[in-house]
């Protein structure tokens, strides 16, 4: 009984520790955010209008998108749309565009464009494809304006140098660029913000904060993460062996008391 109550406090230090060490993990960089039996499967490669060059030989080209909404008499049905990349995906609301006379839908078309057209402010820095967005009537071809908030979301590159958090971009001719309120998801490399107005969007790198882990802070930190498990599992072990000699010592006592009573 003491070995397995000593073998059952050991393991709760150690999942205590691992619990830590994970949110700890956490504060070093966004992509240590992940679970650490995730495995090693790679992510999807991202498709670049133009790649860079050590990834021009196996990229491919990104699929732009032609969506129709339905029209009905309260303005367009509720409509999610993805391109056949999976790497933006339009998210109208019912409503999201007003009818019109004689219109009987709303054409949607997303076209990748390069990065190098969009110029934000500083220090955000363009990670992936600048996407355009744009919506016409159907037969008219006017152009169709939002009349709610619509969601975007796009995926963006795995970068070895980008460690901080992203925020989507937009802009209504390409020149002026604005932030929007963002929702990062850096474990499977996506943003997601809502819009209301269509235009150019893409997704901006911010630097890594002080506690991300950049530098030596980080690489400390993270020594001492690892010296921290190697020191419990030897404590550990050491509690272990000590109790089952402990535990043997008591059992063979007992077996030579019973054979000196008899």
């Amino acid at each position: 009984m003491r070995v397995r109550a000593l073998a059952f406090g050991a393991g709760v230090a150690i999942a205590l520790v691992y619990a830590a060490t994970a949110v700890l993990s956490g504060h070093l960089s966004p992509l240590a955010r992940r679970p650490l039996l995730d495995g090693f499967a790679p992510p999807t490669a991202y498709r670049w209008v133009q790649p860079p060059p050590e990834l021009a030989a196996t990229n491919q080209k990104p699929t732009p998108g032609r969506f129709v909404v339905k029209l009905g008499n309260a303005g367009s049905e509720t409509s999610v749309s993805t391109t056949g990349d999976a790497q933006v995906t339009l998210i109208f609301p019912e409503g999201s565009f007003a009818s019109a006379g004689g219109q009987r839908s709303v054409k949607v078309t997303v076209e990748p464009l390069p990065s190098s057209i969009a110029h934000p402010d500083d220090p955000l820095t363009v990670v992936g494809n600048v996407y355009l967005i744009e919506a016409t009537y159907e037969p008219s071809g006017d152009d169709a304006a939002l009349a709610r908030v619509a969601t975007v979301v796009l995926v963006y590159p795995l970068l070895a140098n980008d460690h901080g958090s992203h925020s989507m971009i937009w802009s209504r001719s390409g020149n002026t660029w604005s932030a929007l309120d963002t929702d990062d998801l850096p474990s499977i490399e996506q943003a997601s913000a809502e819009i209301d107005e269509l235009g150019y969007l893409s997704v901006a790198g911010q630097p890594p904060s002080p506690a991300a882990g950049a530098g030596d802070g980080g690489s400390v930190a993270t020594v001492a993460i690892v010296a921290g498990l190697i020191v419990l599992a030897v404590v550990a072990g050491l509690l272990l062996r000590r109790g089952s000699t402990k535990g043997s010592r008591e059992l063979e006592d007992r077996r030579r008391a019973r054979r000196a009573r008899r």
